[in-house]
């Protein structure tokens, strides 16, 4: 049996529109995230994001306007996907620089570090992002070869804005006095960050001896107490034996020594 369906011709660009609209509400969600976890280092997050999407947004129209390129519906999926992987990169730059600040580095020294340590990690999956979507380019498809095209050009342009934008920015912002000086509202605050020291020569406070003494004590009473609770009756009965063994034993030798006295 033969059959012949007739589809309209906006169906396709309906479809354009509802996957342009998720993607809208995926960076909305990304934003209020990054700004509820980071405070006002989210923004660096929504600014990077901004110009990751104008520079994508140029590059489609170049190659659109040069090659003839068409995005389609799986075009927009891989789109929808980058937001995720960037969010992703920014996350891990910033736990680095918070992980220094834990370690009683100043922010400048922070944020030197925690690029250096972060970037290896952002390159090698960046990297695997890419050779993903050539693989997938290559072998799948052409209904899937628009996702691993978008794909692989925003993983590139994520890249250029990490090293040409977020690093650089952060750079200036930790000169300044409200993200340098550990404001709490900058989520960089290094007391809330549970760091060792902040700054040159600003430790915390020493613990005075007779009160950690005392807490150590209390610790030690509060473990054996609980070591006695745990105990079985036959460890007890066996406790006991000892301990009227050792005091038998402690008597003769005193009378053993008055004897001899």
């Amino acid at each position: 049996m033969v059959s012949d369906n007739a589809i309209s011709a906006t169906l396709g660009s309906q479809q354009l529109q509802i996957g342009l609209i998720a993607g809208l509400i995926g960076l909305a969600l990304v934003a209020l995230y990054s700004l509820i976890v980071y405070r006002a280092l989210g923004f660096v997050i929504i600014a990077s994001l901004g110009v990751m999407a104008v520079l994508t947004y140029i590059t489609l129209c170049i190659l659109a306007w040069r090659m003839g390129f068409r995005l389609s519906l799986a075009g927009v999926a891989g789109l929808i996907v980058t937001i995720g992987f960037t969010a992703d990169s920014f996350i891990v730059y910033f736990e680095r620089i918070r992980d220094e600040l834990r370690d009683g580095k100043s922010i400048t020294s922070a944020v030197e570090d925690g690029w250096s340590r972060a970037k290896r990690t952002i390159y090698i999956s960046k990297s695997i992002n890419i050779l993903a979507a050539v693989v997938l380019y290559i072998l799948a498809d052409a209904t899937v070869k628009g996702f691993a095209f978008t794909l692989g050009l925003t993983t590139l342009i994520d890249i250029l804005i990490f090293i040409l934008f977020t690093h650089p920015v952060m750079q200036l912002l930790a000169r300044t006095r409200f993200f340098g000086g550990g404001h709490p509202l900058s989520g960089l605050d290094p007391e809330a960050l549970g760091a060792v020291y902040r700054g040159r020569a600003q430790f915390r406070a020493p613990v005075d001896a007779s009160v950690a003494k005392g807490s150590a004590a209390r610790r030690a009473g509060r473990s054996r107490g609980e070591a006695e609770r745990r105990q079985t009756i036959a460890e007890r009965k066996q406790a006991e034996l000892a301990g009227k063994s050792s005091g038998s034993s402690a008597s003769d030798a005193g009378s053993t020594t008055e004897g001899n006295d």
